[in-house]
């Protein structure tokens, strides 16, 4: 976390497969005695969740998204590794988001929806980058999500 000011910032990153199912929920925020990201809810439509304790390093995300694409890097673990290789090879979308952290709690800044476009490691790192171009195939939008319950009923003209 850097210090700006009289707060902290802090991010969380979501893994998303191609669905919009979230597969893994990331927070940099270790303070003792933490239990709201036991089961938190982050103001992105899921509701309280779990969120898992991951330092990552996410360079050009300060204060919103300063260029069309981020490389983010983490410690080395195999479950890591794997959930990067998995991301990867499935097109899976990441959401990174930025809070401010004050007195009494969190605020929202930002946040960007950004697709995996390649990582790998090493024995001491992991880094994979992400973009806010998304391929033609992530950016479809699968059937079952676009009912007319969600983008309404088509206009009848009657004569």
């Amino acid at each position: 976390m850097t210090a700006t000011g009289p707060h902290f910032w802090t991010q969380t990153l979501k893994w998303l497969d191609p669905s919009g199912v979230a597969r893994a929920r990331w927070h940099r925020l270790d303070l003792p005695n933490s239990p709201p990201f036991s089961s938190w809810d982050a103001g992105d439509g899921d509701g309280p969740q779990a969120w898992r304790y991951q330092e990552f390093n996410c360079p050009g995300f300060d204060s919103g998204l300063v260029a069309a694409s981020v490389t983010i890097t983490c410690a080395h673990s195999p479950a890591t590794l794997a959930l990067v290789l998995q991301a990867v090879a499935g097109q899976w979308l990441i959401q990174v988001t930025q809070y401010r952290i004050v007195l009494g709690g969190l605020i929202r800044d930002d946040s960007a929806l950004l697709a995996i476009s390649g990582g790998g490691g090493t024995l001491t790192g992991i880094s994979f980058s992400a973009s806010s171009t998304l391929p033609p195939v992530v950016a479809t939008i699968p059937p079952r999500i676009a009912t007319t319950k969600l983008s309404g009923t088509p206009c009848v003209l009657s004569f």
